[in-house]
């Protein structure tokens, strides 16, 4: 059997090795339930040297690329630059490696996620495009610290419902993407899931987080309600056996 595949955009100024690790609870639920597709933006915003603190260990130092979506350049008008970039990387991975099942996405990553829903959804002659692809719409999306596409020109891509199920996290204090801004987006869609966490700008790494991408991701790959079928069946006979022996 198949597995779903899910295709993984990071945020800003990342890349996919750096999503890795930002994703690793995420990573830890599907496990090999499902194949993971990291993809690295095509938009080279330069290099910064950071450490993985409250990541791995804080001891380790690495340099990682800082790539991104797109550039946002606010003027007399808005503009994402390098965008079109994007979407001919988009519309030949979707051709190459697809289909894909579900997209997870973060911050700027989110929103791309969004859009690529959108074009897939909803086929249009508007300014954004993925060209020729012949890909099925996406099943599910699963989003941390999402934003609209703030670009008049692009707001077209808002006007018809999100149909597809949706999982959102919501940082409570999230200084980078205001949660304001995240609510606006789950109106577009017809029934989200909101998981708010007491937080910043990341994808939660606690077990409350894990329990409830379990409880949606099910839906989508049977294998994980498999998996914890067996978990529970174990630890069952784990504690029948501790009651045997103190008996």
């Amino acid at each position: 059997m198949t597995k779903p595949k899910i295709l993984c955009l990071h945020g800003f100024g990342e890349n996919a090795e750096l999503f890795k690790i930002r994703s690793r609870n995420f990573r830890a639920v599907v496990g090999d339930t499902a194949d993971l597709v990291f993809l690295d933006g095509p938009v080279d915003i330069g290099s910064l040297h950071m450490t993985t603190g409250g990541l791995v260990d804080a001891s380790i130092a690495r340099e990682f690329t800082n790539l991104g979506w797109w550039w946002m350049r606010r003027g007399r008008s808005f503009e994402a630059r390098g965008i079109g970039k994007t979407m001919d990387l988009i519309s030949k991975v979707l051709t190459e490696q697809g289909p894909f099942d579900g997209i997870l996405g973060f911050s700027q990553g989110a929103s791309l996620a969004i859009v690529i829903s959108a074009l897939l959804a909803n086929p249009s002659d508007g300014p954004l495009s993925l060209g020729d692809v012949d890909h099925p719409p996406i099943k599910f999306l699963v989003l941390a610290g999402a934003f609209q596409l703030e670009v008049p020109e692009y707001e077209y891509l808002y006007k018809q419902p999100f149909t597809m199920p949706s999982l959102h996290m919501v940082g409570t204090y999230d200084t980078v993407v205001d949660p304001e801004r995240s609510k606006i987006v789950h109106g577009y869609f017809d029934s989200p899931d909101i998981f708010e966490f007491v937080g910043g700008h990341f994808i939660p790494q606690s077990p409350k987080c894990a329990r409830v991408m379990r409880a949606f991701l099910t839906q989508f790959i049977p294998a994980l309600g498999d998996s914890e079928n067996e978990q529970s069946a174990a630890s069952t006979d784990v504690a029948a056996g501790a009651v045997a022996v103190s008996a």
